[in-house]
């Protein structure tokens, strides 16, 4: 080989040998990249290629009712997913689901070919038996997820209170929703690979997060009634031909709200063809009425404006303000300030608020909670619309008054109403009584609260003996109960146009708002009917339909009670905030259902302090007269008493009473020596000698 070819293959094998190296260092390069450099991404990529991460539906609590009755809790349900790239049979998958589902066959089979989808639902939380059809195809690519299905055992009891979950069981209406974030606990997470063939999924390393159930909630509401209140209420509508009707019966020492209900005329008749998102009981504002008129009342009680006995002229059922006039029912010509009340006199109460005055008005409007949320732990909670003071012309004055002109919701009536029963605390109302855990024990607990003290002991005295004559003698005859004592008040309120000026044309609302039994309130009902064919005012529509609902939950229906003590940390400083629980131990007719009121040292008002009774006792003339249990009582001196003695003395002779205070009587109402009619209460105020 001559020294040119040698030369010539060394020159070669250099360039070879350079290739070789600069190839090697390519390839090198480029292992480094994606191996170092971009192995994180390429790893991600190909998590996404051979994995599915599933979510593991957390258990979402159980709500009951007070005494521990399911009204919502969870059923184990299957449902059903693909994974595009496993399906053998697309077509097969997507024709077989579109006969199931809401989804056509052609989105069906665009969902599984869209680049990148790894998760696609075919059909959520079956039915047993569809479960088991889908699961007989034995499709490729098809798989289970076990999931929970939310039911409501008492359906349509308490549906509007309760609400309602979407399909992901998250909270779309009432108590679900308000406590979504408690009751729907963790989500947990689980790995779906595929196996080592790379043909099917199963899951991996299950689970990489364990799934926290929620909480459960306790309300308020007891079942028992809510039952009977909503099938009276059904029957009201149906009877009166309304619109509809709302309803709700509260705790007034507590402001625990023991039933809430809606019926439309669809769904008196058993037709449910919606979920309402919207409890209209909490959401919507009505004109009052008649009902209102005990803020008119309270106002010129407490300003020292009207005594009971006050007489006022009616006008003989007209009377004319500016160019528009104000009517009674009745040509009512001498009244007391009671009477108007009594009998609802538009034009007596009209009388009193002109003496009032409006900036007095609106400010017990205000302290007895209108033109406010109650604060209720429901969503969408109304405010109502009251008119601002200091343009109020005459007839603004006297349309305030007798509750016409302007809104107010349900709830703050009724909570009014509790202020006037448990002797003037205006409460918070509420429907969640406690919170468990996943185990059963309770973690928080909710208890009664005081918004501010609205009015004096006094004044409510006053007002629950206006209301008793209502029911005694005045509106409300047809809402008595023979040994019940139940004071309460009427309304009837023409109903304003939507979304225009005036009123409809023979439309009204009529309702009647009460409590019992009135010496020592246990319940306070409300009902309204929205516009009743025929006889329409409250005392002739809503007045019955209370009195066959409290019928319902009066002794003989398990409705039972105890009195508890406590003292409510937002109420007055000192003042002590005495409560009413239900439980099972002391049945109502146990606790001053007749009117007389043959009170124990154990059921006194819890104000006044539980020890020995007095040993001293003094007499009570009586003399023969108007029947009263046979005779007419006349009312005994007690004025210098302790509050122990007072207490045996009254009782002792079957005369209702109310204390304010503790140590001896400063002063009592009415003065000793009147003649006591029948249902009549007395007043004792209290001091403790210095």
């Amino acid at each position: 080989m001559t020294s040119k070819k040698k030369i010539e293959l060394k020159r070669r094998s250099t360039i070879l040998f350079l290739l070789t190296i600069l190839f090697t260092l390519v390839i090198f390069l480029r292992l480094f990249y994606f191996q170092v450099l971009r192995s994180s991404h390429i790893q991600k990529i190909a998590t996404r290629q051979q994995e599915v991460r599933l979510k593991l539906e957390a258990k979402r609590g159980v709500i009951y009712d007070r005494n521990l009755k399911l009204l919502a809790f969870n059923l184990p349900v299957e449902s059903f997913f693909a994974v595009p790239d496993s399906i053998s049979n697309k077509n097969l998958v997507a024709g077989r689901f579109s006969n199931l589902t809401g989804k056509t066959y052609e989105q069906l089979r665009s969902s599984f070919n869209q680049e990148g989808k790894k998760f696609v639902w075919l059909e959520r939380k079956c039915e047993e038996g569809e479960a088991l059809k889908i699961k007989s195809w034995n499709l490729k690519g098809v798989y289970i997820q076990e999931e929970t299905k939310r039911s409501y055992p008492c359906f349509p009891l308490t549906s509007d209170l309760i609400g309602f979950v979407d399909i992901d069981n998250k909270g779309l209406a009432g108590i679900e929703y308000q406590y979504d974030q408690l009751l729907k606990g963790k989500d947990g997470e689980a790995l779906f690979q595929k196996d080592g063939w790379g043909n099917s999924y199963q899951i991996k390393n299950y689970p990489l997060v364990y799934p926290q159930s929620g909480k459960s909630l306790v309300l308020t509401i007891d079942l028992d009634l809510q039952a009977k209140l909503e099938e009276e209420l059904k029957n009201s509508v149906d009877l009166t031909k309304s619109e509809a009707g709302s309803s709700i019966l509260m705790n007034p020492n507590t402001g625990e709200i023991l039933a809430m209900a809606y019926v439309s005329r669809e769904n008196s008749q058993g037709r449910y063809n919606d979920l309402r998102v919207k409890n209209k009981v909490v959401c919507d504002n009505f004109e009052p009425g008649s009902t209102f008129k005990i803020v008119t009342a309270a106002a010129a009680l407490e300003k020292g404006i009207k005594k009971p006995e006050d007489r006022i002229f009616a006008e003989m059922g007209k009377f004319k303000i500016g160019k528009r006039f104000i009517h009674d029912i009745h040509e009512y010509g001498w009244l007391t300030f009671k009477e108007c009340v009594v009998f609802s006199s538009n034009i007596g109460m009209t009388k009193v608020a002109m003496e009032v005055g409006e900036e007095s008005l609106f400010d017990y409007a205000k302290r007895l909670g209108f033109g406010e949320k109650t604060g209720i732990d429901l969503p969408g909670e109304a405010q109502g619309i009251l008119p601002a003071p200091g343009k109020w012309s005459n007839i603004t004055l006297a349309t305030f008054a007798i509750g016409q002109g302007f809104s107010i919701t349900p709830l703050q009536l009724i909570r009014a109403y509790s202020a006037i029963a448990n002797g003037g605390f205006l409460i918070k109302p509420y429907v969640v009584k406690a919170i468990l855990d996943e185990e059963g024990k309770t973690i928080q607990e909710f208890h009664p609260a005081v918004i501010r003290k609205a009015l004096e002991p006094k004044t409510s005295y006053l007002l629950t003996d206006f209301l008793r004559g209502v029911v005694n003698e005045g509106t409300a005859i047809t809402v008595q109960i023979e040994g019940v004592d139940i004071a309460g008040k009427t309304g009837t309120a023409e109903k304003p146009r939507v979304g225009a000026r005036g009123y409809e044309k023979d439309k009204y609302i009529a309702s009647f708002v009460g409590f019992f039994p009135a010496e020592n309130p246990q319940i306070v009902g409300l009902i309204i009917l929205d516009s009743p064919k025929g006889l329409h005012y409250g005392g002739q529509t809503a007045a019955p339909a209370f009195k066959r609902v409290t019928e319902k939950i009066i002794p003989g229906q398990n409705i039972v009670f105890e009195s508890e003590r406590g003292k409510s940390n937002d109420g007055p400083s000192g003042v002590e905030f005495s409560y009413a629980v239900v439980s099972k131990q002391k049945p109502i007719d146990n606790i001053n259902r007749d009117k007389n009121l043959n009170r124990t040292m154990s059921e006194v008002p819890p104000y006044i302090e539980k020890t020995a009774s007095a040993t001293q006792d003094s007499g009570l003339n009586l003399t023969e007269g108007r029947k009263w249990g046979g005779l007419v009582k006349i009312m005994p001196k007690v004025t210098g008493f302790t509050v122990r003695e007072a207490v045996k003395l009254l009782s002792s002779h079957s005369i209702p009473f109310k204390i304010e205070g503790s140590g001896k009587v400063k002063k009592q109402i009415p003065l000793p020596g009147t003649k006591l009619v029948q249902g009549e209460n007395c007043f004792l105020e209290c001091k403790i000698d210095d």
